[in-house]
């Protein structure tokens, strides 16, 4: 990983954990939802809802069997871990609500993961395959994330708790990785962080 993008996923790590820490502790105090949450459920439910076949293919890329697909095509590591926090440490550790335990959000978790281990893979691709795919990974993960507020299965707040996971597991087990890699003489980074060598 170059160093610049190393400074980026650490300081972006740290952002997804201020962000779930906050959404945690707000709902772990009973407060389940916001009025962003009420704000941005309504419209996306007043503009989804009597949609059913759209919001069933939005919804469709964070379910269980396309969602391995993906992460097997993608990465063995950070992807199903990400899935893992979310399923069997934050929900239960946070707690229930109303509508079981929504936060934070599974679907959302998978195809942010999903859409941050493509971003990390292709860190060293030609700039404009890894944007037009990057952006394509993440435009399907926010349709997910629209999709699961418009089926009412989430709050937005979910969404974006999911989002955390997703890209702060990612990119922490990226920054791991590539760190025990340097650390054994893997390779080694020049001054612009491009890796040095034929």
């Amino acid at each position: 990983m170059p160093i610049a993008a190393r400074r980026l996923a650490v300081s972006t790590v740290a952002v997804c954990v201020l962000v779930l820490t906050v959404q945690g502790v707000w709902i772990r105090h009973g407060m389940e939802t916001s009025w962003v949450d009420a704000t941005v459920n309504a419209k996306v439910v007043a503009a989804l809802g009597e949609h059913p076949l759209l919001l069933a293919v939005l919804v469709w890329p964070g379910e269980l069997v396309p969602f391995i697909a993906m992460a097997a095509a993608l990465v063995a590591i950070s992807v199903p871990l990400a899935a893992t926090v979310t399923e069997l440490v934050l929900k239960p550790l946070i707690g229930g609500t109303a509508w079981g335990n929504p936060f934070p959000s599974g679907h959302v978790t998978n195809v942010v993961a999903v859409a941050t281990a493509l971003t990390v893979l292709l860190a060293r691709a030609p700039r404009r395959l890894r944007l037009a795919l990057a952006f394509t990974a993440f435009l399907l993960a926010g349709a997910t994330a629209i999709g699961v507020i418009g089926a009412q299965m989430h709050h937005f707040s979910d969404t974006v708790g999911g989002a955390a996971v997703g890209i702060g597991t990612v990119l922490l087990t990226a920054l791991i990785l590539d760190l025990l890699f340097t650390a054994h003489g893997g390779g080694s980074s020049g001054r612009d962080g491009q890796a040095q060598g034929p």
